[in-house]
């Protein structure tokens, strides 16, 4: 029911006013009051709304906020840790990988790794840092590792990348674990193994390193020079004769069994060019390095049977990058992480 009321315009006529012509004022409607208050439907879901809407910000203003990683994270099929690990295999894939990606197991910052999964692409994106040797300029190392097959992996640098992933992993910076192998059975002094292929680039410098580590740690190291005749020495073989290109290695052998050695690793360094050097070169070095004649000659007749047995030693830690120094018999490093290996298979050390 609705009551109106009109309210009449003008004043009030009393005794001897003129009567004027009254104008109508719009009607004032007063609905009557019923279960809502006077209030429409429309107005009820606006108010709701607003509950709902202070409801909302009340509870978010209380609540700590959600990482979105978090939020994402019921949603992959695998964690982190699990993301992390995967990444490690794929960075010692690369030690098998021709070129100076080999390098990248070597020079990345495994404490660094951070995985962040992404929803839309159901993939992880995994970030690192990693140092070049040469310029010690830092950059960032990114993956996108997929989630549902974690063998699925795309570095996002221009690298060539690995037909598979290894069983090996980065276990530090600038130390690959090697899968299935173990501690030598001699823990002290602690063994290094250091796989040369003689003309291959770097590896007559990387001695230097091998003799400095050696006068670093003294007795608490035993380091052997081993070498193999690789796709260098076989190239400089094919112009040369390969016995004639595998004198190199063969006095280096020789020469690291004695006393002199840091003598002979400096004479070689310093004549040294990358080209084919004679066996009469190599006997003047010895000579002047003032090697041990007689031990000499009998190392250089049962040189091929030790070249074969440290071919045979390279192939079973798959070593086909040289120079590479393999510690304790189950982590592998270059000349410049030797060190770091070291101090990682035995910490008394550093």
């Amino acid at each position: 029911m609705l009551f109106v009321y009109e309210i009449p315009a003008g004043p009030v006529q009393g005794v001897g006013a003129k009567k004027e012509k009254s104008i109508k004022e719009p009607s004032i409607i007063i609905r009557p009051i019923g279960r809502l208050g006077g209030l429409d439907s429309l107005h009820v879901t606006l108010l709701v709304v607003i509950a709902l809407l202070f409801l909302i910000v009340l509870v978010v203003s209380y609540l700590k906020p959600v990482p979105i990683a978090n939020l994402t994270m019921s949603n992959a099929t695998h964690n982190s840790t699990q993301i992390d690990a995967v990444a490690e295999r794929f960075l010692a894939s690369y030690v098998n990988v021709n070129g100076s990606d080999s390098l990248l197991p070597f020079i990345t910052n495994v404490s660094t790794i951070n995985a962040t999964y992404v929803a839309s692409l159901k993939s992880w994106y995994v970030s690192m840092s990693a140092k070049d040797f040469g310029s010690k300029s830092a950059f960032e190392l990114g993956l996108m590792i997929n989630d549902l097959n974690t063998s699925q992996v795309t570095p996002l640098i221009e690298a060539a990348k690995p037909s598979q992933i290894s069983e090996n992993y980065v276990a530090a910076d600038g130390v690959v674990r090697l899968n299935g192998k173990v501690a030598c059975l001699q823990q002290a002094p602690v063994q290094v193994y250091w796989f040369i292929d003689p003309y291959a680039v770097g590896s007559v410098a990387s001695l230097l390193n091998a003799t400095t580590l050696q006068q670093k740690f003294g007795t608490k190291l035993n380091l052997s020079v081993r070498v193999i005749t690789g796709s260098a020495t076989e190239e400089i073989g094919s112009s040369a004769g390969l016995s004639n290109a595998q004198l190199l290695g063969a006095y280096t052998l020789c020469a690291s069994q004695q006393s002199n050695f840091d003598a002979y690793v400096s004479n070689l360094n310093s004549l040294y060019s990358g080209s084919y050097m004679p066996g009469s070169v190599l006997a003047n070095i010895a000579n002047f390095s003032k090697l041990n004649q007689t031990q000499l000659g009998q190392c250089l007749a049962d040189s091929p049977d030790l070249l074969y047995h440290d071919g045979l030693l390279a192939s079973y830690y798959n070593v086909t990058q040289t120079p590479a120094a393999v510690v304790d018999c189950q982590y592998l490093a270059i000349p410049q992480t030797a060190s770091d290996a070291l101090c990682y298979a035995n910490s008394t050390l550093c």
